[in-house]
């Protein structure tokens, strides 16, 4: 019998979260009139796309299979992507342009790493997948700020 490795749960929960991820940035993409916006949207989708994709062949090469769960507050944002409330109601519910306590805090993605049994090429995915989606991050405040400084020039 196959010892399960710890991060099994972790590699299924990430590749199912990343999938919702893309379908999230696809349905704000096919809404939005603002082109830098869709275009960042479309880059962001194709990341998390990737990453499901990537973390489904990881938990292959491990012998187990993906366990596709659906997430209720995925469908629930679903429903908003898809609606005609604002890009800045979008950003908002992803957390961006809200006032957080702690801004400088950690992210919580270093968690990923603490367990110390993972192998190698594991740690790898895991390390790039880090970088990309704090890049994602990154991506998306930029489009926000444009989007605020875009909306205070018509303001004026």
């Amino acid at each position: 019998m196959q010892k399960i490795p710890s991060y099994v749960q972790s590699l299924n929960n990430l590749a199912n979260a990343e999938l919702g991820g893309q379908q999230l940035f696809e349905k704000w993409a096919e809404k939005t009139s603002n082109i830098k916006l869709k275009d960042v949207l479309r880059f962001v989708a194709v990341r998390e796309a990737e990453h499901s994709w990537a973390f489904r062949k990881r938990l292959e090469e491990l012998g187990f299979c993906m366990e596709t769960r659906t997430n209720p507050a995925v469908k629930k944002l679903k429903r908003l992507m898809a609606s005609r409330a604002t890009d800045e109601e979008k950003f908002q519910a992803f957390g961006i342009g809200v006032k957080s306590k702690s801004p400088d805090g950690p992210d919580g993605l270093l968690r990923l790493l603490a367990d110390t049994s993972i192998d190698p090429q594991t740690g790898s995915l895991l390390g790039r997948f880090i970088c990309e989606e704090r890049d994602s991050g990154r991506r998306l405040v930029k489009a926000y700020r444009a989007l605020k400084r875009e909306q205070n020039r018509k303001k004026k």
